[in-house]
């Protein structure tokens, strides 16, 4: 699968749409097949607006190449910073694209068979990703 959905707070999406964040940071490490997230705002918005092509994870530890201080976040990412701990997984953004029209929750469970919000990793279902093809939409960055 090369689609996901992530859950996301409205404001880190926003960083990661002006650019301030140019990394996601997750607990856990998505499939190596993983090349776009659906970023799914969580409540008061409830919608997917954005997806973004991402690049395989860099894994926090003492051996890998650490992030370059571009963004938000990736200095405390380096430096193992304590409010960090576990978010060991670090996801380059190569691109933001929004959504022409937003997908909503009910739309997602009624059209898209999903069963609620995305609480964790949830890969995209094949019919999001073929009636929403993600070349199709806006290009931010």
């Amino acid at each position: 699968m090369t689609d996901v959905i992530l859950g996301i707070q409205e404001a880190y999406m926003q960083q990661i749409v002006e650019g301030e964040k140019t990394y996601e940071f997750r607990k856990y490490r998505l499939p190596q097949t993983v090349e776009r997230v659906w970023f799914y705002s969580t409540a008061p918005h409830s919608q997917i607006q954005y997806v973004c092509q991402i690049e395989p994870a860099v894994t926090r530890n003492e051996n890998d190449t650490k992030l370059p201080e571009d963004g938000l976040g990736n200095k405390e990412f380096n430096d193992f910073h304590k409010d960090w701990d576990r978010y060991d997984f670090a996801y380059k953004i190569l691109t933001v694209y929004k959504l022409n029209e937003p997908i909503t929750l009910a739309a997602l469970k009624q059209d898209y068979r999903l069963g609620g919000a995305p609480q964790h990793v949830v890969y995209a279902p094949s019919i999001l990703t073929e009636s929403v093809p993600w070349h199709k939409q806006t290009k931010l960055r």
